[in-house]
C-alpha cells in the first residue's frame, strides 16, 4: 500500500515443507512493447506532476481529453480519442467501476496519494486473465494501489503526509500496512480534503473588464479504505477491500454577464466491498480469477434557483450494484493461450423524484480470447457477447440487447535485435444508453439504440537502450480512425426547456498519438527523466450533408493537445517542469467564431528534497502551478485557476 520493496522468502516448519510461495515485485511496465497502445504513470511520476486526483493525472496521457469544471472539487470526466467518457472503462485494483445512471465516472473522487500506478490501455489489456467486462470498453483506465500487491507482505509500513496550498487547501493523509501471521497483511489508509476554492479570475471585456473570485467552490471530502491480503501456500492470493467516500461540494456556476452566482450543491456517499481470488496451477499453465463487488452510491443535488413550482431542485438518487466475475486462462502448448470469462451485474436506481420509474438492469458479459505468441510476433483475438435487460416499475422499459463484438490485435518485429515494432488493432464496441438517457423525466427516451464505435489503429514503436548520457529511449506513433454510429445526443424539443435524447449522430475521428520517454544520467550523482505526449486529431460530425454542422468539429475536441514533463535529480534534490496544452475548440457543433474557445498552455514547476531522520524518511515538496498565470477555460464560462502554490510533507518508515 505504501512503498514497494520485497522479496518474500519460502518458509519451512518442523512438521512439513510448504509449497513454493511466489511473490511479485513492482517492475517498470513495458508499455511501449504492448500489443496495443498503452501508457503508464508510475508513483514517482505522479509525485512530480500537478495531479492531486486521477482525473488530473489522466491529462498527461496522449489522446485523452479531460472535461474539467475547475477547482479542487470540480467534476472531471475523461474521454479517450474523442469517443466520449461513456466508452472509457475504469478499474480500481483490477475490478471495474461503473455508473449506470450517467455512464461517466467522476475521476476527481480518486486521489493519487496511495496510488502506485495509473495505466491507460487502448482496446484490451495485456493480460489474458481478466473479467469479461474489461473487454466491453474502447479504452481502459486502470488505477492500481500496492494494497492488492503481494509486496504488502514484506514488512510493516506506514505513511503520513500533509499538503497545504492556495485558496485554503488542506489535505492530510495517513496509511499503514501491518503484516499478520500466516502470510496475511492488513492495510488501512485515509485522506481528507478541505478547500475554500475561491480562486480569483479576470473577466476580459475591454473597458468593462473586472476582477472577481469564484463563488460556491468550497469542498470537504473524506475517503478511506481497509484492505486485507492473504497468500496461500500454493501462491494463490485472496484480497478484500472495503472503501468509503464522502463529500460535500459547492458547484460553481458559469460566468456570464459578470454574474457567477451559484447555489448548487452536491453530496456524495459511496461505499463498496470488493474481493478477488487469483490462483495459478498446473505449473502456471492454468489461471483462475474470481471477483465480486457490492456498491452503494448516494447522490444529492440541490439547486434553489431552479425555476419550478417546488422552489428549486432537491434530487436524491441511490444506486446499487452487485457484480460477480469468473475467468479462466490456459496455456496450450508453448505458444497459444486461451481464456474464457463470464461476468454478471445487477443494478438498480432509486430516487425521490416524482413519477420516477425505478429502473433495474441485468447485464451479462461472456468473452473468449486467444493469444498466439512467436518470438518475433503475436496475434490476439477476442469475442464478447453482451446481454442487457432493463425493467421499470411503471411505463415502458428499453428493449433487451444481445450483441457480439470482436477485437483483433497484432504486433511484430523483423528481428530480435531490431528496436522497431509494428502494431495493429481493430475493435468493435458499443455503449448502452444510461438510465438518465432512457428514463430521466422529460428528456429520457426509451427507444434509444446503443451507440456503436469501430476502432482501427496502426502504429510503430522504437524502444532501445542507448549508450552515453541517454540510457533508455522509447517512442511510439499510432495513427487511428474511429467511426461512431447512432451517437446519443440531446436536442431541443418542442419547447425551449424541453430537450430529449435521440440517436442522431455519426462521427468520424482521425488522429495520431505520439508518446516518448527517455532517461539517463549526466554523472553518477545527476540523473534526468523526460516524458512527452502529443495528439493531433480531426473529430468531425458526418451525420447529415445538409446540416450546418456537416464536417464540423464535435464540441470540445481540439486539433492539437499534449503534455511534457522533465526532471533532474542531484543527490537528494529533484527539480522539474511540466506542461499541458490544448488548441482551440468549439462549444457547439457549428464551428463559428462565436462558439470558439481559445487554446491554452499551463506551465508548472516543482522542487523536492529527501531527508532521513533515523528510521524515518521525509520528503518536502514545493510547487508553483500555472506559473505564467494563464487565463483559460477548459469548459466555456468556467474559468480555471491562475497561478497557485502548494507545499507538501510526506513521512514514511524506511
Amino acid at each position: 500500500m505504501l512503498w514497494p520493496a520485497i522479496l518474500f522468502a519460502q518458509q519451512q516448519d518442523s512438521v512439513k515443507t510448504l509449497e513454493k510461495v511466489t511473490v511479485g515485485s513492482q517492475k517498470k511496465k513495458q508499455t511501449f512493447t504492448a500489443i496495443t497502445p498503452a501508457q503508464s504513470l508510475s508513483r514517482q511520476t505522479l509525485q512530480q506532476i500537478n495531479a492531486p486526483t486521477v482525473g488530473d493525472a489522466a491529462r498527461f496521457f496522449s489522446g485523452v481529453l479531460v472535461k474539467d469544471y475547475g477547482g479542487v472539487g470540480g467534476l472531471k470526466t475523461v474521454s479517450v480519442r474523442s469517443l466520449g467518457a461513456e466508452h472509457t472503462g475504469i478499474t480500481y485494483d483490477g475490478i471495474p467501476v461503473s455508473d449506470a445512471q450517467t455512464g461517466q465516472i467522476d475521476l476527481s473522487k480518486y486521489s493519487v496519494t496511495f496510488v502506485q500506478s495509473i495505466d491507460l490501455q487502448q482496446a484490451n489489456a495485456q493480460t489474458m486473465l481478466q473479467p469479461a467486462r474489461a473487454y466491453a470498453s474502447a479504452a481502459m483506465l486502470s488505477i492500481n494501489t500496492l494494497s492488492f500487491s503481494t509486496e504488502a507482505l514484506q514488512h510493516n509500513r506506514w505513511q503520513a503526509g500533509l499538503k497545504a496550498g492556495s485558496f485554503g487547501l488542506w489535505q492530510p493523509a495517513a496509511g499503514m500496512n501491518l503484516v499478520l501471521p500466516k502470510h496475511m497483511a492488513i492495510g488501512v489508509n485515509a485522506e481528507g480534503i478541505v478547500s475554500k476554492g475561491n480562486y480569483p479570475y479576470y473577466l476580459d471585456n475591454g473597458t468593462s473588464s473586472t476582477h472577481a473570485k469564484r463563488q460556491n467552490t468550497d469542498v470537504k471530502s473524506f475517503q478511506g479504505e481497509v484492505n486485507l491480503l492473504k497468500q496461500f501456500a500454493d501462491s494463490a492470493t485472496w484480497q478484500v477491500k472495503l472503501s468509503g467516500y464522502n463529500s460535500s461540494r459547492g458547484l460553481p456556476g458559469t460566468v456570464v454577464f459578470y454574474n457567477d452566482r451559484s447555489a448548487q450543491h452536491l453530496w456524495n456517499e459511496d461505499y463498496y466491498l470488493q474481493s478477488r481470488y487469483r490462483k495459478y496451477f498446473n505449473h502456471n499453465k492454468t489461471g483462475l480469477l474470481v471477483s465480486a463487488k457490492a456498491t452503494r452510491s448516494y447522490t444529492r443535488y440541490i439547486d434553489p434557483d431552479y425555476l419550478n413550482n417546488t422552489n428549486g431542485l432537491d434530487n436524491r438518487f441511490t444506486q446499487y450494484e452487485y457484480y460477480a466475475s469468473a475467468a479462466l486462462s490456459q496455456l496450450i502448448g508453448e505458444r497459444l493461450t486461451a481464456s474464457a470469462s463470464s461476468d454478471a451485474a445487477y443494478m438498480k436506481l432509486n430516487s425521490n423524484m416524482a413519477d420516477f420509474v425505478y429502473p433495474t438492469r441485468k447485464s451479462f458479459w461472456n468473452n473468449v480470447a486467444l493469444n498466439y505468441a512467436r518470438p518475433l510476433w503475436q496475434l490476439n483475438g477476442s469475442a464478447l457477447l453482451t446481454t442487457i435487460n432493463d425493467q421499470v416499475k411503471s411505463g415502458k422499459a428499453a428493449g433487451t440487447i444481445n450483441k457480439l463484438t470482436p477485437s483483433f490485435a497484432f504486433n511484430g518485429k523483423v528481428s530480435a535485435q531490431s528496436p522497431f515494432m509494428l502494431r495493429l488493432f481493430y475493435k468493435h464496441v458499443f455503449r448502452m444508453p444510461t438510465f438518465n438517457d432512457l428514463y430521466y423525466r422529460i428528456i429520457g427516451n426509451v427507444s434509444l439504440r446503443p451507440e456503436y464505435a469501430r476502432q482501427y489503429n496502426a502504429g510503430i514503436v522504437y524502444a532501445s537502450p542507448v549508450k552515453g548520457v541517454v540510457k533508455h529511449l522509447s517512442i511510439s506513433v499510432d495513427a487511428y480512425y474511429n467511426s461512431i454510429k447512432d451517437k446519443i445526443v440531446a436536442i431541443p424539443g418542442k419547447y425551449l426547456f424541453g430537450w430529449t435524447m435521440l440517436n442522431l449522430g455519426r462521427v468520424s475521428i482521425k488522429g495520431v498519438d505520439v508518446s516518448t520517454e527517455a532517461d539517463g544520467a549526466f554523472s553518477e550523482q545527476v540523473s534526468w527523466f523526460t516524458r512527452m505526449s502529443y495528439t493531433f486529431q480531426h473529430a468531425l460530425d458526418v451525420t447529415d450533408p445538409a446540416s450546418a454542422t456537416w464536417k464540423n468539429r464535435i464540441p470540445y475536441t481540439p486539433d492539437h493537445s499534449g503534455s511534457a514533463l522533465a526532471s533532474v535529480s542531484y543527490r537528494k534534490w529533484t527539480a522539474g517542469y511540466s506542461l499541458l496544452f490544448s488548441g482551440l475548440r468549439y462549444v457547439l457543433g457549428e464551428n463559428n467564431a462565436y462558439n470558439q474557445v481559445e487554446g491554452w498552455g499551463v506551465h508548472d514547476v516543482f522542487v523536492t528534497r529527501q531527508l532521513h531522520i533515523k528510521q524515518v524518511a521525509m520528503q518536502v515538496k514545493g510547487e508553483v502551478n500555472n506559473i505564467t498565470h494563464q487565463k483559460y477555460d477548459v469548459v466555456r464560462y468556467f474559468p480555471m485557476p491562475g497561478r497557485s502554490w502548494k507545499i507538501s510533507l510526506l513521512f514514511n518508515n524506511l
